[in-house]
């Protein structure tokens, strides 16, 4: 099942290759699996931001694998501050 959620998620990503553009750099620590995450969490971040809704990743929790939870949420957090500037 875990396995199928990764495939659907990479599936996302290139298929919304634009709305990831402006994603900033993963950091250098992450490898590109944990960067992926990092990407969707920073996008629903962003989401989550614009729409008025609470600061809490955890409501994407079957967004993401929990292996790479920190990732995610790590995008998380800076796609909902990014997009609080704006």
């Amino acid at each position: 099942m875990k396995s199928r959620v990764f495939a659907l998620a990479l599936a996302s990503l290139f298929m919304a290759g634009s709305v990831l553009a402006d994603t900033p750099a993963c950091p250098a620590s992450m490898d590109k699996t944990a960067c992926v995450y990092y990407k969707e969490g920073y996008a629903a971040g962003q989401d989550d931001a614009t729409s008025g809704a609470k600061n809490a990743y955890q409501r994407h929790e079957d967004s993401y694998d929990s292996r790479y939870e920190s990732a995610f949420s790590k995008g998380y957090e800076q796609g909902f501050k990014d997009s609080q500037k704006k």
